[in-house]
């Protein structure tokens, strides 16, 4: 569990998938900018009874704050099978919880433990160059901006470009840093 000062993150539990099924499959509520689909309610409970949506190509983070609210989520899976590189996505489930600050300390903290955990010399954030949002927690943590891939992702009925944000071990702040101290968490 990394705990930070306002945002914990942790694998999923079983007790956290009560209602999150309709969550995050409800299409009203993703945004115009995470992936539109569907999987179907029993496929998702497998995935999870089978990994806990965590393996060693992919791991899947629950965000919640202080008091253990669900907030969002962070997905981390291989960039590629040609190199070494991770990749960030991140959401946050309900509008009203957007735009608070919330994400990048969450991204920081994904960031800096995946350099602890992995031989890694880089991260990367692909985006939807029209999710300023995004955009703004991506360049807030310390990633740069590469490139744009053309026509590199196909959804809603259209192919779209995405941005390339990168971030390299050097420049990201260690994972000590980020985590609240003990007496601040009450243990």
């Amino acid at each position: 569990m990394l705990v930070g000062h306002r945002v914990i993150l942790r694998p999923f539990r079983r007790s956290d998938l009560d209602g999150l099924y309709d969550l995050v499959s409800d299409v009203r509520e993703i945004g115009e900018f995470w992936p539109l689909g569907c999987i179907s309610e029993p496929r998702w409970f497998k995935q999870f009874e089978e990994t806990n949506w965590w393996t060693s190509d992919f791991k899947l983070f629950l965000i919640t704050d202080r008091d253990g609210r669900r907030i969002g989520q962070i997905n981390i899976y291989k960039a590629s099978h040609s190199y070494e590189g991770w990749e960030l996505g991140y959401r946050i489930y309900k509008p009203e919880d957007r735009g608070k600050g919330t994400m990048s300390e969450a991204v920081r903290l994904a960031t800096a433990y995946l350099f602890e955990q992995e031989p890694i010399g880089r991260i990367q954030i692909l985006l939807d160059p029209r999710n300023e949002a995004s955009r703004i927690v991506a360049e807030r943590v310390g990633y740069t901006l590469e490139g744009t891939l053309r026509d590199a992702h196909f959804d809603r009925g259209e192919y779209l470009n995405l941005l390339l944000f990168s971030i390299l071990r050097s420049e990201a702040t260690p994972l000590a840093d980020l985590l609240a101290p003990l007496d601040e968490c009450g243990g």
